[in-house]
């Protein structure tokens, strides 16, 4: 790994903890300039959305968080290329959806 790519992945993983993602069950990996995020995507309790006791709202406010990553990672001039596969949500169109489980 480079020394501009280790510098992307920190960027990265930064954005990741300031949003209470919980980084350990993500693959956070840096190839040239472009970010692949695998595993599942999960944030702490003490997460703004997570003190909502619906179901339906915890979603909303998860998917919001989730775009909001997205986005900022998208944002960054050194990222060309973001590919994020999540175990628990999945790419709709321009939307996320949570795949519960049964």
């Amino acid at each position: 790994m480079t020394l501009e790519e280790l510098k992307l992945q920190r960027l990265v993983q930064g954005i990741l903890v300031r949003n209470y993602v919980d980084t350990q069950k993500l693959d956070v990996q840096v190839i040239g300039s472009s970010v692949y995020i695998e595993g599942e995507f999960a944030v702490f309790e003490y997460h703004p959305a997570f003190k909502k006791m619906d179901r339906v709202e915890r979603d909303l406010g998860l998917r919001r968080t989730l775009l909001h990553i997205e986005q900022a990672i998208r944002g960054l001039a050194e990222v060309s290329h973001l590919e994020m596969k999540l175990n628990n949500w999945e790419r709709r169109g321009m939307q996320w959806v949570p795949r519960h489980q049964l």
